[in-house]
């Protein structure tokens, strides 16, 4: 084999970031790790929060799915209908309408939700 061919052959079978065999330790520091450029710098470079167990993590599920479903709450009525769920992109609620309506009044409370999430399994309400 010519020592193009061989050249070629080992740079298609390096794997994508490896340094050359050839490089020195000076090329090696001076490359940058790719980044995905969709991630905002501000969330690039901060630690992850330290992890929640037992109360404090049902008291941060809860307290997430609350505040999601208080802003569809666009009247503040204390439950939100079928089109206020779709429209604020509650897609489990918004699919399971019907099944969390269990009086069929047309809207759901807060309640009613961790009531469905209760008795399909959920632990963490």
């Amino acid at each position: 084999m010519n020592s193009t061919l061989r050249l070629w052959v080992l740079i298609l079978a390096m794997p994508m970031g490896v340094v050359p065999f050839h490089a020195s330790a000076a090329d090696a520091k001076a490359e940058v790790p790719m980044r995905d450029p969709w991630v905002p710098p501000a969330v690039r470079q901060s630690a992850s929060a330290p992890l929640t167990h037992g109360a404090a993590l049902h008291a941060q599920v809860e307290s997430k799915l609350r505040s999601s479903f208080d802003a569809a709450d666009v009247e503040h009525a204390g439950s939100i209908t079928l089109d206020q769920a779709r429209a604020a992109n509650l897609g489990m609620i918004a699919s399971n309408f019907d099944r969390i309506d269990t009086r069929r009044s047309g809207r759901v409370s807060f309640e009613d939700v961790k009531r469905f999430l209760k008795g399909r399994g959920a632990s963490t309400l």
